[in-house]
């Protein structure tokens, strides 16, 4: 496993770097379950995350879907840029709907959610692997790798980048941006999600990620589930869970990528 060098990515915000590239600063740490703390002395806890994400699903979303929208892309992308959709005006999400649809089968949230409640109640050591078994069972499948860039004309440009290539079917299905909300506690950040299909297929979850450094984005990624993030399982959770099965690093010296396993 090559070092990491993450301190050779850092800069101030998000800025163009060799050929193209987007890099950016800080980013999601995912800290042990024991701490209880941001440094700033503030809590951070899955509750209160959860609490945030479902607000923001309940906000309206800005959705261009190629098998719908017969309007111009290009329009609603430069209309729609994330650092000036606000989350003041009622504005959760910008997403964007490629030719690769979505598969959603069967997919049964509210069965694995009362499974998820059963699992708790019965004293049984909770896991990873328990979580995968209710997602295969209830085919909740989706997943995502997500990253995070702070505001202005990074987040920006990476979302332009992204977007285009899933709405031409270089990568993923789907994908969407946080709106700028400028009472979030911490730093003025916006997270990009981008979907594959099936959480437990390697060869999909890895093609993805290699297709997003692809159109340039250099920022460090986490796969998450889509049932971890119905289930509550944000950082510091009250079962320990790390909130993601892989991390994906860019090496700017080597200029490769790697992929950690993180169960």
């Amino acid at each position: 496993m090559m070092a990491s060098s993450d301190s050779a990515c850092k800069e101030d915000g998000v800025k163009l770097v060799a050929r193209g590239e987007i890099s950016c600063s800080g980013g999601t740490h995912y800290p042990s379950a024991s701490s209880s703390k941001r440094s700033d002395g503030s809590r951070y806890d899955a509750e209160r995350l959860a609490a945030y994400a479902l607000e923001t699903d309940m906000a309206k979303w800005l959705i261009f879907d190629q098998s719908r929208n017969s309007g111009s892309f290009e329009r609603f992308l430069q209309k729609n840029l994330p650092s000036t959709t606000r989350r003041s005006d009622g504005i959760g999400w910008v997403c964007v709907r490629g030719p690769h649809r979505l598969r959603l089968g069967d997919k049964d949230v509210e069965g694995l959610e009362d499974a998820w409640k059963e699992v708790q109640s019965s004293g049984k050591s909770i896991n990873a692997n328990v979580v995968l078994d209710l997602a295969r069972k209830y085919e909740v499948l989706c997943g995502k790798w997500h990253l995070h860039v702070d505001t202005g004309f990074g987040i920006d440009h990476a979302w332009q980048r992204i977007a285009r290539a899933v709405m031409s079917g270089r990568c993923g299905n789907s994908a969407k941006v946080s709106s700028y909300d400028r009472n979030r506690t911490g730093r003025n950040q916006h997270v990009i999600c981008v979907y594959n299909n099936d959480c437990t297929d390697l060869d999909s979850i890895f093609e993805l990620e290699a297709s997003i450094r692809d159109v340039g984005i250099k920022c460090h990624m986490m796969y998450k589930p889509d049932a971890f993030t119905y289930l509550g399982i944000y950082p510091r959770n009250k079962w320990g869970l790390v909130p993601a099965l892989y991390r994906s690093d860019y090496d700017c010296r080597q200029r490769t990528t790697r992929i950690t396993k993180l169960y």
